[in-house]
């Protein structure tokens, strides 16, 4: 069965929290050994209820942290029926972030960044035993509850298959907190089998992860794993590419302390595929909840978090990122995808400030002409322009002061040598080296030999500059078979074209073909404006290479048989909500953090995926074991 968006938890359910936070207090009063030990620490829990493991957790987290404890903190929770914000606990010092950054109640897995930065909320709302086997963490610390099918019908006994997916994610020498285990033998005898023991005490179960034998390679750690991940002197990458996927790895990688040597061959950032002078941000929809429409709804809501973070969206002067959340209304390709969608809107009920579906009256209402129909409207969504997202990423990127740039530089060949990738320009000569290597360059990438295996393709896409002058001030932005933005710098841009051909001029033909795309959606917006024709000399645009793979997903992650080598590739037409999230993926593996995505959706995502050599996307080099 689809996912579908999910039921609050209910009334019943809500009374049962509150009663037991009440008798967990004392339990929780103690801080986790973790957070002493480890410099990013990783929590799982499986009981969140109101937050109070969260929020005791945090307030112990903010007390270590200045005494030379964990730094950062990961925090991990399966909720089948989450809360609404309003009904979590009232913890004064916290709870106002956690209201503001609570997710929409949308299946999958939520990314939130609290505390500037130092805090990764991970929200997986979805059914527990299917989330638990989908979920990819070194844990340190684990919060379960002895009777959990009390707070969650659908929950697993703690029986054999259970303690095992617990084990498979345990880190060595990991926690457990069993709330209202103790006299529990039952549940004992099945953690001891999976390699937790411990004791009883203040009326919960408090257990070690320390096995007895060697542990499978699948799992997250083996039993000689030292506690502390790998030293962290050897966090060098080079990042190939300074468009939207560059600069993202350079701000996600830079905020977890990572040096950066970012390449480019244009003398600034976004001067390829990146640079357009305007995109659309917004999910996809299906109505069988494709892994398309899951990504792209995790990556939308993440993404406009993060600009959000980064200094906001806005037109006025000084804006830190130019563009507008204005919404965008998708009309369906054709009558057949239009009835599709409309049924669609009425089987997923989707809320309203994500999706919503108009009739073809309202459309028409809400643009003062005539449309090709009716279709979805997303109200947070929006158009930004590139060039502006790319410089603020590497701006906050750089305040880390770890960030190197060498812009007017072309990497002509990737070589190894004693454990360091090296970038060699076109001389032969050494632009930077580092263990690690990320390939970001979108369409250029290929013309690396040692990326020219992928299966990437390079497709034309013209945008055509309407003058804003005369055309009619829309409420929000287009989507259909192109796109339509609202006015920007004088302009509004209609696009883009996907063309097999390579030709780097503006041509005819190609306006042409985006002129109709917008008739198409608008078919009487000839007698509100002037369209000029397609072959007018003063008909200006814009043509860039997008990077495909053939089923269109980006590739994320080590790229096959070469050990240190990354890609972040292949972003297609949705770079704007792709670079954030995907950037988060390629530095939790690195890291060996807690994934933003479930391992299907990481797995539809490696670049290994194509039938070629067999690469982890969580394998690191040696040198940063």
């Amino acid at each position: 069965m689809p996912a579908r968006p999910l039921q609050l938890a209910s009334s019943e359910l809500l009374a049962a929290w509150r009663a037991d936070a009440a008798q967990h207090q004392r339990v929780l009063a103690l801080p986790p050994d973790c957070l002493r030990e480890q410099q990013a620490a990783t929590v799982l829990d499986l009981h969140f209820a109101l937050g109070q493991n969260f929020f005791a957790t945090w307030r112990a987290f903010d007390e270590l942290r200045g005494q030379g404890g964990a730094q950062r903190l990961h925090y991990v929770a399966i909720l089948p029926h989450p809360p609404a914000p309003h009904e979590l606990i009232d913890d004064l010092s916290y709870a106002q972030a956690l209201r503001a950054a609570w997710p929409l109640p949308l299946p999958g897995t939520h990314r939130l960044l609290l505390d500037e930065g130092r805090i990764t909320l991970t929200l997986v709302w979805g059914a527990l035993e299917e989330e638990l086997a989908r979920l990819e963490a070194p844990v340190d610390l684990f919060y379960l509850h002895a009777h959990a099918q009390a707070f969650d019908p659908d929950a697993p006994a703690w029986q054999a298959p259970a303690c095992k997916r617990l084990a498979r994610l345990a880190w060595t020498g990991a926690q457990a907190v069993v709330l209202g285990g103790a006299g529990r033998d039952d549940l004992q005898a099945a953690l001891r089998q999976v390699g937790f023991a411990g004791q009883s005490r203040e009326g919960a179960l408090h257990l070690r992860y320390a096995p007895g034998w060697a542990r499978p390679p699948s799992h997250v750690a083996t039993r000689e794993t030292p506690l502390l991940r790998y030293p962290q002197a050897n966090r060098h990458a080079i990042v190939i590419g300074a468009g939207l996927a560059g600069t993202a790895a350079a701000e996600r990688l830079s905020a977890r302390g990572w040096r950066i040597d970012l390449i480019d061959a244009g003398p600034e950032p976004a001067t390829r595929a990146s640079g357009n002078h305007a995109g659309l941000f917004m999910p996809a929809l299906a109505r069988d909840d494709s892994p398309l429409a899951r990504l792209t709804r995790a990556a939308f809501l993440f993404a406009a978090q993060r600009w959000q973070a980064l200094g906001g969206v806005g037109m006025e002067e000084g804006a830190a990122i130019l563009g507008e959340c204005c919404g965008i209304l998708q009309f369906g390709r054709d009558a057949k995808q239009a009835q599709s969608f409309e049924q669609g809107a009425r089987e997923w009920d989707y809320p309203a400030r994500y999706a919503r579906w108009m009739s073809a009256q309202e459309t028409a209402d809400a643009l003062g002409m005539p449309t090709m129909g009716g279709g979805y409207f997303f109200p947070e969504a929006g158009w930004l322009n590139p060039p502006s997202v790319c410089r603020r990423m590497l701006a906050v990127a750089r305040q880390s002061n770890l960030v190197h740039s060498h812009f007017g530089c072309t990497v002509h060949r990737l070589q190894r040598e004693g454990g360091q990738w090296q970038a060699l320009d076109q001389a032969g000569e050494s632009i930077a080296q580092a263990p690690v290597v990320i390939l970001a360059a979108g369409a250029q990438a290929s013309a690396l030999p040692i990326a020219a295996a992928l299966p990437l393709n390079a497709v034309r896409g013209q945008v055509t500059h309407l003058p804003a002058e005369g055309f009619p001030r829309l409420p929000f932005a287009l989507c259909g078979d192109g796109y339509l933005t609202r006015a920007h710098g004088g302009l509004v841009c209609m696009g883009a074209t996907y063309d097999r051909f390579q030709d780097p001029a503006l041509r005819v033909d190609s306006h042409a073909e985006n002129l109709g795309r917008l008739q198409h959606m608008l078919p009487q917006i000839a007698t509100h404006t002037h369209l000029p024709p397609a072959s007018a000399p003063s008909l200006q645009g814009r043509v860039g290479q997008r990077c495909i793979a053939p089923d269109r997903l980006p590739l994320v992650g080590a790229l096959p048989g070469q050990a240190g080598l990354y890609g972040l590739l292949g972003y297609a037409s949705r770079g704007l909500i792709w670079a954030p999230l995907m950037a988060e993926l390629l530095a939790a593996m690195l890291e060996r953090e807690p994934l933003p995505l479930p391992r299907d959706l990481v797995a539809a995502l490696d670049p290994a995926r194509f039938g070629t050599t067999a690469a982890s996307d969580l394998e690191l080099p040696a040198e940063l074991e």
